[in-house]
């Protein structure tokens, strides 16, 4: 366990006042942690969603018809490059899709977040003064995030008593780190100092999110660079692969699975809609409207599902099944 960061739970419980100790300037293997970042979104998210959907659409039929549809007639003596033309359009299919895959990478991971306001935030934290530095910590995010940076901003906000946004900060380093203990254990002990229920997950998202969605792109990517590895070598020598088929439909089931796969993690990851309540106690009405009567009031911490919008009103849904209508400046949406 890195010593840098602690457990909120262990520090809190035994020295309740104690300052957490944040991260220091980041070495060389920590500037490295730093680059993994992901961008702010330039465009609209349901377009985003909707061109993913669309080309792993026609990747899978591609997929389907290279694998089932009859092989090209072998090139006449003499003729040697009609084998490598007949199975051109399987070869630029395959690397479509290794682009779309490069390009949910880099949707993902850029730039590295800015060195000087992360060690200027740190040395606010370790005075004392959390609030500024989360304004540093947040600031930096401008630039890129990586995972520790989050981390860091959601152990300012909860040394401030922001809890909802130290919430969606921990929610947010897990969705590039999701297996890190430190994480999970601080996210933990930030519920139990908000004394929620979060909304429950369905096996699928238990499932999905284990890896991070650079992860399962890194996955789907490995198995389509094998499958064009072997498409390539059968052409080169095709006496190799003759009456030996599964050589090439196993690569190609492992492919399309991998590209399923991802996709499936992808809608998971871009259409996540959950939300934290950030203010001392927001008021959930029963319609969208200022007008509308109280329903309930969510303390801050709450963490909610988004249902739909509309104006400045966003339909919620709380860990306990409650349903209601609460101003979109009371929450922080995990996807902005």
């Amino acid at each position: 366990m890195n010593p840098r960061r602690p457990l909120l739970n262990r520090q809190f419980k035994s020295v309740p006042h104690a300052p957490l100790v944040v991260l220091r300037s980041p070495s060389p293997a920590g500037k490295r942690r730093l680059a993994k970042c992901v961008p702010l979104d330039s465009f609209s998210l349901r377009e985003k969603v909707a061109a993913g959907r669309m080309r792993v659409k026609t990747l899978g039929r591609n997929f389907a018809n290279a694998l089932f549809s009859p092989s090209p007639q072998p090139a006449p003596a003499g003729r040697g490059r009609g084998s490598i033309r007949g199975s051109g359009s399987i070869i630029t299919w395959l690397g479509q899709a290794l682009g779309l895959l490069g390009g949910v990478l880099l949707a993902t991971t850029t730039g590295a977040a800015s060195e000087a306001q992360f060690e200027e935030a740190n040395r606010l934290y370790e005075t004392g003064q959390f609030a500024e530095a989360a304004g540093l910590y947040r600031a930096a995010t401008t630039n890129g995030v990586s995972a520790n940076l989050l981390f860091n901003l959601g152990n300012a906000h909860f040394k401030a008593g922001q809890l909802g946004w130290a919430m969606a900060a921990y929610q947010r380093s897990l969705r590039l780190d999701p297996r890190n203990p430190e994480t999970v254990a601080n996210l933990r002990f930030a519920r139990e100092q908000a004394g929620i229920q979060p909304p429950p997950l369905t096996l699928r998202q238990r499932w999905l999110r284990r890896l991070s969605i650079g992860e399962w792109t890194a996955l789907a990517s490995t198995a389509i660079t094998l499958l064009l590895l072997l498409l390539t070598a059968k052409q080169l020598k095709p006496d190799r692969f003759a009456g030996k088929p599964l050589w090439i439909r196993l690569p190609a089931a492992a492919a399309l699975a991998g590209v399923f796969l991802l996709a499936m993690a992808a809608a998971d990851y871009f259409l996540d809609r959950r939300a934290f309540v950030i203010a001392p106690m927001a008021v959930v009405r029963n319609g969208p409207l200022e007008e509308s009567p109280e329903s309930f009031k969510a303390p801050d911490g709450s963490e909610l599902r988004v249902h739909d919008r509309k104006g400045e009103f966003l339909e919620i849904e709380t860990g306990f099944g409650q349903k209601g209508w609460i101003n979109a400046g009371s929450v922080e949406l995990l996807l902005p």
